[in-house]
């Protein structure tokens, strides 16, 4: 019973790792209202108004950032595949996420309809 509860595990953890079960997948835009001012005008000023992410990683306009997703209670991580760190998206709700920017703010998004 034991060795068919790891192998579960594995198997949960190994589908999360290749998106699969990823709860922010898709397109996300700022949410202003949630987002203080401040943070909504640097977003806007580094072109960070809408977020895709997929299977293979993150991307902003012409920006693409490829990583490994890892999926935790609550939040999830996008591994770097340049090596240079992490990006760390907190899930709130099934259509609302906050996100720690690259640029030192973090921002609030909400699902694009």
């Amino acid at each position: 019973m034991r060795r068919r509860r790891a192998s579960l595990a594995a198997a949960v953890l190994g589908l999360a790792a290749c998106g699969q079960g990823n709860p922010v997948l898709g397109e996300w835009e700022l949410d202003r209202q949630a987002t203080s001012p401040g943070a909504a005008f640097v977003v806007d000023v580094a072109d960070l108004e809408t977020l895709s992410f997929d299977r293979d990683g993150a991307a902003s306009g012409e920006t693409e950032i490829p990583g490994e997703w890892i999926v935790e209670e609550g939040r999830v991580r996008l591994l770097r595949a340049d090596g240079r760190g992490e990006h760390a998206v907190e899930v709130l709700g099934e259509d609302e996420i906050r996100v720690a920017l690259p640029v030192g703010v973090t921002a609030y998004y909400r699902r694009k309809p």
